[in-house]
């Protein structure tokens, strides 16, 4: 009883976070879509519609172009309930796909791809004029029952003319976990001259089962930021 309720309030915890993140982006209208193969009742088809772009990584470089999803129907199995296959020409090399973005077929420079954040860690990923790096704080650390629950700042900094701009993100909350967060692409993607990145983000369940993301573009950003998130995507996982 005592390890149901704690496992309640963690997921009270988790769905806040991710929920206050998911519904700030939600009045862009954007999409955010993976390659992949999807459960029965996981991918709702109707976001399929309309125009879809695709980021490429191939050969340490980046670009992005325009593509055709292709839909496959797929068999369940004896283990998982899979129900759609979401591809594109050349999916392999494919990092993401976008939908609801003004953007144009072009080459983009690629800052980082697959990196990961650790905790108390400084993570630098553009040298240019912002010298854009990562950092995280660890915020709390409080115990519910027999767990510990460890809250992490995650920080956008710019360096530029020996000033440091920093912006707080989110909160990542682990329990019985070290910090642990993909950052899973970095470059102009809106090509603005600012950095913007995909990476992972807070969801319930200290993302043990799916895996949550957020694309975080500069061009979108308030007057007291520097990014802002624009589109995210949840994925159950296997």
């Amino acid at each position: 009883m005592i390890r149901v309720i704690i496992f309640s309030l963690l997921t009270y915890f988790f769905s806040t976070q991710d929920n206050q993140l998911t519904q700030e982006s939600e009045k862009f209208n954007i999409e955010l879509l993976y390659p992949g193969d999807y459960k029965l009742g996981e991918l709702d088809l109707k976001m399929l519609n309309g125009e879809w772009w695709g980021l490429f990584v191939i050969n340490n470089s980046s670009y992005i172009k325009k593509v055709k999803l292709k839909i496959d129907t797929l068999e369940p199995d004896i283990q998982y309930d899979w129900e759609y296959r979401i591809s594109v020409s050349d999916s392999k090399n494919c990092i993401t796909l976008f939908k609801g973005l003004d953007l144009s077929e072009r080459e983009i420079t690629l800052f980082a791809e697959n990196q990961i954040l650790r905790n108390e860690e400084i993570l630098p990923f553009e040298f240019g004029p912002h010298h854009t790096f990562f950092n995280t704080k660890l915020k709390s650390v409080k115990g519910v029952g027999d767990v510990m629950i460890r809250d992490y700042s995650i920080y956008l900094n710019y360096n530029s003319n020996n000033n440091i701009y920093s912006q707080e993100l989110f909160v990542f909350q682990c329990y019985e976990e070290e910090l642990f967060i993909n950052l899973i692409w970095a470059g102009d993607l809106d090509n603005d001259g600012k950095t913007d990145f995909i990476m992972q983000i807070p969801s319930k369940n200290n993302n043990e089962i799916g895996f949550n993301s957020g694309l975080f573009l500069s061009s979108y950003a308030g007057t007291e930021e520097m990014i802002k998130m624009v589109a995210s995507f949840v994925s159950s996982g296997c």
